[in-house]
């Protein structure tokens, strides 16, 4: 039933952008500095630039992921020692102390 209801709301995003795109084909001009302009239809400018973000945000988040990772290895070793530890306790025989 999930994976329906994410269907049926792909399906209506695609339909949608696509009846934006094609009620705004006209080209838009993006100028930029130093007199560089990019002559386009404005959803494609608007795809552009969702993508630009994408890839900007990705980005921007590497470092913290990274960061992430390698605090996730250095626990995971921690852990492997504690139950090696919590392991060797277990072996050991017990001693009445009466």
């Amino acid at each position: 039933m999930k994976r329906i209801l994410y269907g049926l709301v792909v399906v209506l995003v695609i339909f949608l952008g696509l009846g934006f795109a094609y009620k705004n084909a006209s080209d838009v001009t993006v100028r930029y500095y130093g007199g560089l302009a990019w002559h386009a239809p404005l959803a494609l400018v608007l795809l552009t630039v969702l993508a630009l973000g994408v890839v900007l945000g990705f980005v921007a988040s590497l470092n913290r992921v990274v960061r992430f990772h390698s605090q996730l290895r250095a626990v995971r070793k921690q852990l492997r020692h504690m139950e090696q530890e919590v392991a060797n306790l277990r072996a050991l025989p017990i001693k009445d102390v009466l």
